[in-house]
């Protein structure tokens, strides 16, 4: 039974997103709100259409292939024949299950390989959005494998070692430290692992900055901490973040977004990352998503006392890393209606951020820039209402626009 459901939840989860892409395909090919209908000349409007059917293709061919191997994995017992292959050489269990997730990491980092060479030289680089080189490509690859392996192997290997330590308070014991480390990347990840990838640089001295801090003056933010990323080291699309708490919060701005926006649009777009903060958009979230982690480890720890989920991949007794393979699998439909949850507070948060923004500063600057960054990237300005809900954590355009009037 519980075979047959993991084969089921896996394929439909494919069938789901793929519906879902085909919707907002064809919803793109319809004609957008008079609101925002004006921003596509028609070779503009077509060539947004193209842009997304392409990444659609990549992404249903990727799917597919992906979906397959695992339907297959699990049909034929191939998770439990990698676990005895690893078990036959090794005795310790947890480095047997460290080895074990090691191994299908690699996998599944091998099969997306090939589709992220040619979503990122090939489709981006037809739109030309791509600024990556092929040595910036294999840079990142190295370096975020290395991250990885230091920071997620140490990170499992110390849950695991609470499992075979605590096993009944496991559950506990695995959220606080998972909790815990969030917290601290949270507080201090943009200083200590985006400089790893890209330079951040303080905003120089100038009208700009002149501008920012007479605004941030206005609504009682102290900004310490503002930087210029160089995102264009990767691609021309223009984007900003918030990250942090107390001392530690940052503003990052792209310097695509530096380029490509007036000094009032930037401000905007600075206003609304501080509204975040203010409106406490970020903590809130923050906050949510350590209470579903802990009732996730809660289920986790309740699942891992039951051998059959192990059984169900093939194996003949319970093992860690086989039971929470399964249980990941089995939860992907809470996964599913938490992701809805998360969009729809997240597009909220968007919502207000906006109005702040636009009530405390200028409300034009405010729509110009969304406009541009939009635009600029080519984005749907009409997609399907499920695949927003679905898929969307900042609100479509348009609804953005009238949101700030």
């Amino acid at each position: 039974m519980l075979l047959e459901a993991l084969i089921i939840i896996v394929a439909g989860s494919f069938i789901l997103e793929a519906l879902l892409d085909h919707l907002n395909q064809r919803s793109s090919e319809g004609r957008p709100d008079p609101l925002v209908a004006h921003l596509y000349d028609e070779k503009e409007h077509q060539r947004s259409i193209s842009y997304g059917y392409e990444k659609n293709q990549l992404g249903l061919i990727s799917g597919l292939f992906s979906t397959g191997l695992m339907v297959l994995a699990i049909g034929f017992g191939w998770f439990a024949s990698l676990d005895g292959f690893v078990s036959e050489r090794i005795d310790n269990s947890l480095i047997v299950s460290l080895l074990f997730i090691g191994a299908l990491s690699f996998i599944s980092w091998l099969i997306s390989l090939p589709f992220a060479i040619k979503s990122t030289f090939g489709i981006e680089a037809k739109y030309g959005f791509n600024k990556a080189t092929p040595k910036t490509f294999i840079t990142d690859i190295v370096k975020g494998s290395v991250v990885g392996v230091i920071i997620g192997g140490s990170l499992l290997a110390a849950v695991i070692w609470l499992y075979e330590r605590f096993e009944d308070r496991f559950w506990l014991y695995g959220w606080l430290l998972v909790a815990s480390f969030s917290i601290f990347m949270f507080m201090f990840g943009t200083k200590l692992i985006l400089p790893l990838f890209n330079k951040l640089t303080p905003l120089e001295d100038g009208e700009l900055k002149g501008a920012i801090g007479q605004y941030c003056k206005s609504q009682g933010y102290s900004l310490k901490n503002l930087f210029v990323m160089d995102g264009s080291k990767r691609s021309t699309k223009a984007n900003a973040f918030f990250s942090g708490m107390g001392k530690s919060k940052t503003i990052v701005l792209f310097d695509t977004l530096i380029e490509k926006l007036s000094k009032d649009e930037i401000v905007a777009v600075l206003a609304h990352e501080i509204g975040h903060y203010k409106r406490k958009h970020t903590l809130a979230m923050f906050l949510a998503s350590n209470i579903q982690t802990l009732a996730i480890f809660a289920l986790l720890g309740w699942a891992l006392q039951y051998p059959e989920f192990s059984k169900a991949l093939g194996a003949e007794e319970g093992k860690f890393h086989l039971s929470a393979l399964a249980f990941f699998i089995l939860l992907t439909p809470l996964q599913i209606l938490l992701g809805l949850l998360n969009n729809s507070l997240s597009r909220r948060n968007e919502f207000d951020a906006d109005t702040f923004a636009a009530k405390t500063y200028k409300q034009a600057p405010m729509r110009s820039a969304l406009s541009k960054i939009s635009t600029d990237s080519l984005a749907n300005l009409n997609p399907h209402p499920l695949y927003v809900a679905f898929n969307y954590t900042h609100p479509p355009l348009v609804q953005r626009l009238k949101n700030v009037g």
